[in-house]
């Protein structure tokens, strides 16, 4: 009965009988009435559960790096906070590529899942030692990269949870300030301004190009543009009107390439519950449920051959 209730409800059926985590529940008791996505709330639920569970079972354990800051007073502080944590984790001043591996340096575990129209942006939730972030994976691409960069920013910040269920829809001074943060980490001043400079061309190729090679959303672009006064009022008009399209890529021999497909799970998560199946820990379903469906059952690694002495401990005599 309670299985058959479990399918109806789109539940797993531990979660009639384990109470989620401490996090989750606060995360849900403070948020205001009607600001919180269902399938972006189940979604935090589940994967802050599962860490829980890799964490308890002895097969998950958090990254050494873990960067923390105080929170912003203002958007030079925000900026100056970025440009703090791209020197940690990519000095050179290159765009970030590979957002969800730069996260994970910095202690923070992205999923990107496939929540629908009506899944927000994403969310964050701190879980032990791990920041947990959940992206919406039907948005676009451009916008998950930015709304990582947001929930990184939630993560550096020490904020124990945050529901954002628009990352453009700023609410707060707190969240403008994020906002002023995950754009310098992923558009920073010096390495934008001067990448302008050495292009060549009109204002809206030079910034289709920056849009491919940075890999951000076109009104994000503008805007930073815009901010740093690379562009003045009427050009960036213009280039919101008028945003790429795949003729301008072609024609540029340029492509968009797109992070956070989902399903997307984190690299070392994904190792760490591959070894808890190579290891027994875990079985094959269940390890295709903690990777939310990335691979099939017939993608399973072999099962490694457990020496004869684990099974003489069985039967070793109680003392």
């Amino acid at each position: 009965e309670l299985a058959r209730i479990a399918v109806a409800l789109g539940r797993p059926l531990d979660w009639f009988l384990v109470e989620g985590p401490q996090a989750v529940v606060s995360r849900r008791t403070d948020a205001a009435a009607g600001q919180l996505s269902v399938p972006l709330d189940r979604a935090v639920e589940k994967v802050a559960s599962d860490v829980e569970f890799l964490v308890e079972q002895g097969i998950l354990s958090p990254a050494a790096t873990d960067l923390r800051l105080r929170p912003p007073q203002d958007l030079a502080e925000a900026e100056r906070a970025a440009a703090r944590v791209r020197a940690a984790v990519r000095p050179d001043g290159e765009p970030l590529l590979g957002l969800g591996e730069v996260a994970e340096q910095l202690g923070v575990l992205c999923f990107a899942l496939a929540l629908g129209d009506r899944g927000g942006d994403g969310a964050y939730v701190s879980i032990g030692d791990f920041g947990i972030a959940v992206i919406n994976g039907n948005t676009d691409a451009g916008r998950r990269r930015f709304t990582l960069a947001h929930e990184i920013g939630h993560h550096i910040f020490a904020d124990e949870y945050s529901t954002d269920l628009s990352v453009a829809d700023v609410g707060s001074e707190t969240e403008r300030r994020i906002n002023g943060f995950a754009v310098h980490l992923l558009l920073p001043r010096g390495s934008l301004a001067q990448r302008w400079r050495t292009l060549t061309g009109e204002p809206r190729e030079k910034a289709v190009r920056l849009g491919v090679e940075y890999r951000v959303s076109w009104s994000a672009l503008c805007s930073q543009l815009k901010n740093l006064e690379l562009v003045n009022e009427g050009e960036h008009r213009a280039l919101l009107a008028h945003p790429p399209t795949r003729a301008d890529y072609l024609e540029l021999g340029m492509g968009f390439v797109e992070e956070l497909h989902p399903p997307f799970v984190p690299s070392s998560y994904a190792r760490a519950v591959l070894g808890g199946y190579r290891s027994g820990k875990l079985g094959a379903n269940r390890t295709i449920d903690l990777l939310w469906g990335s691979i099939a059952k017939e993608d399973l690694p072999e099962l490694a051959a457990l020496p004869i002495e684990a099974y003489q401990r069985e039967f070793d005599p109680l003392p």
